[in-house]
């Protein structure tokens, strides 16, 4: 693996980890809002959750479906928490914060995986170990 490739990996792991944490902060978020469990929510989250897990490893082990759609949904997560943040101007900016963490986040994740150079190598590394076992 050449350097761009190992540049590529430290910052699709990065970007996963921190789309994760994201996604766990928002069911905590949500959940702790509701003065009992929703259960079904819950388990729409969690869900969710799983789908994202499994959508990121396929776009870390080099799968094109996959950053496709990791760039579209990325791209409606921007859009959401810029509306987020528009519609919360009158609220004390501390609540607002993690709207702009999102915005942060998966913008970061929406240049890698649509554009940056490490990660066309390091999806490229990642295919050709894939078919060379």
């Amino acid at each position: 693996m050449d350097e761009l490739a190992k540049i590529g990996k430290r910052k699709t792991l990065i970007i996963s980890i921190s789309v994760l944490i994201i996604s766990i902060h928002t069911i905590y978020l949500y959940q702790s809002s509701r003065p009992e469990l929703d259960s079904l929510k819950l388990t729409q989250q969690i869900v969710r959750f799983f789908l994202t897990v499994g959508l990121l490893y396929a776009t870390y082990i080099g799968k094109n479906w996959a950053r496709i759609i990791t760039v579209i949904l990325f791209t409606l997560a921007v859009i959401g928490a810029i509306y987020g943040i528009i519609s919360t101007l009158e609220v004390p900016i501390l609540n607002t914060v993690p709207f702009y963490v999102m915005v942060l986040v998966y913008g970061k994740g929406i240049s890698h995986f649509g554009f940056s150079k490490s990660y066309k190598a390091f999806s490229k590394y990642q295919n050709w170990i894939r078919n060379n076992q």
